[in-house]
């Protein structure tokens, strides 16, 4: 049984079940991502951003991309601009580990960083730096934000772009106020509890992954996955404040004018 109660006390006192593991997000989660993601297109997220980049950046493919909190890096394995040197990376070393052709001769992409959106050790000029499928919502702090926009700004060449997403209010409102997943993988199985507190905007995402060993016995790991419901308003002011000029505040995956209202909000900011 799945109950909510547990779930949300433990969110709440970042108290370890007994006889499980807790790990950093993005730590026991990596090995099943690409799994858990199965409903994700890729391929139609990769050409809206082509189609974000020729309206609002011009028709010649950027020759310098970078994308933050890459994951398994499933763009590498498709790049969105074919001919460009590209960087993929993210905070999380287990979640590159994993990504496809890691260790082979296949190798998707040599250009792999970990690193930290918010100090991106990677020297520039980017034409485009992206950041997809809410990753900006796990910056926490509006002052991590600001942080991480002046960081994409510096790395930026003049009139570059940086693409972002973020998740909304009505998102979470709908579909992750009080849910419970639960899901049998290769090698052992997951529950996924959500939680969304819309007085502090706060969208909660606990994780118990329990993992077959040999021998018949196995393993609990509990990760805790946090991301801040940012107002699409607040978001333009950061951006402004960090240098930025607002091309776009789109309705996710088309070019409408987007709200709060919307599940995904696309950003589309350049360096003057």
């Amino acid at each position: 049984m799945c109950t909510w109660k547990t779930g949300w006390r433990n969110f709440a006192t970042q108290r370890q079940l007994p006889g499980s593991e807790v790990t950093l997000p993005y730590r026991s989660i990596a090995p099943f991502y690409d799994r858990i993601m199965s409903h994700v297109d890729y391929p139609a997220w990769a050409r809206h951003v082509r189609a974000l980049w020729r309206k609002y950046g011009n028709s010649t493919p950027p020759r310098r991309v970078l994308e933050l909190a890459a994951g398994t890096c499933r763009f590498a394995a498709m790049p969105i601009f074919p001919k460009a040197f590209a960087v993929y990376s993210d905070l999380s070393p287990e979640m590159l580990r994993v990504a496809p052709g890691v260790g082979t001769r296949h190798a998707v992409s040599p250009h792999r960083v970990a690193c930290d959106a918010r100090t991106p050790a990677l020297r520039g000029p980017f034409d485009l730096v992206f950041m997809l499928y809410d990753s900006l919502n796990y910056l926490l702090r509006p002052a991590d934000v600001l942080r991480a926009l002046r960081a994409v700004r510096k790395i930026l060449r003049p009139g570059g772009l940086f693409i972002f997403d973020v998740t909304t209010d009505g998102c979470s409102r709908r579909h992750f106020a009080d849910t419970c997943d639960v899901e049998e993988l290769e090698g052992g199985a997951y529950i996924r509890r959500s939680r969304y507190d819309a007085g502090i905007r706060l969208q909660l995402n606990f994780f118990a992954f329990f993992l077959t060993r040999s021998g018949g016995n196995s393993l609990r790991h509990e990760e805790t996955h946090q991301q801040r419901i940012y107002p699409a308003a607040r978001l333009r002011t950061f951006a402004q404040r960090s240098g930025f000029k607002v091309l776009a505040v789109l309705a996710g995956f088309s070019f409408r004018p987007g709200t709060d209202r919307n599940e995904r909000l696309h950003f589309v900011l350049q360096r003057p």
